[in-house]
């Protein structure tokens, strides 16, 4: 048998096994798959338990038909059980994003950030960002976060909701982010 053999394979799953800023995990889940789910992408600094962390929930102009009077960003109750805190004051949101390839994965920086009206916390786990002028449909946005990460490594699915200019302010759902924490 070939002594370097272990080592090549070594090499081989470096990139899926050292931490990235790019957090999209190769095997996505669910139990229940909804025909309307929608996975979307984000990026996150530390996603070890109980660490600090900067979160980057990408929503992409493509899923959205209209333009949005609001946003709700909402974590599921596990989140919170296992102490994992939004910090609510550091949320901004940002477009004209660009991707950028590192080594083992990609980064996300924003060019432009929205003025933002109101962010509030409506529950523990859920957060209500309402910007100064509508979202256009056509803009690519990042929801930046500062959040301490859940005592718990596992899987969490935050969801976003936006209010569209209609009649009746509805939330409709726009897309998950399957956060994971190590």
């Amino acid at each position: 048998m070939n002594r370097f053999l272990p080592l090549a394979i070594g090499f081989a799953l470096l990139p899926f096994s050292a931490t990235s800023l790019a957090q999209t995990s190769l095997l996505e889940f669910r139990w229940d798959r909804d025909p309307g789910y929608v996975s979307l992408d984000y990026r996150i600094s530390n996603n070890e338990a109980r660490r600090r962390s900067r979160v980057k929930l990408i929503l992409p102009g493509k899923v959205r038909d209209y333009a949005m009077l609001e946003l709700r960003v909402v974590a599921p109750e596990t989140f919170n059980k296992w102490r994992g805190r939004i910090d609510v004051d550091s949320v901004k949101v940002g477009y004209d994003c660009i991707k950028k390839s590192i080594l083992a994965g990609t980064r996300t920086k924003c060019e432009d950030y929205f003025t933002l009206a109101e962010v509030t916390q409506v529950t523990p786990g859920e957060i209500r960002i309402t910007p100064d002028t509508p979202i256009p449909e056509s803009k690519d946005i990042v929801v930046e976060l500062k959040m301490r990460n859940p005592a718990a490594a596992g899987f969490y699915q935050f969801n976003g909701y936006a209010i569209v200019p209609s009649k009746i302010q509805l939330p409709l759902y726009q897309g998950s982010w399957l956060v994971e924490i190590d």
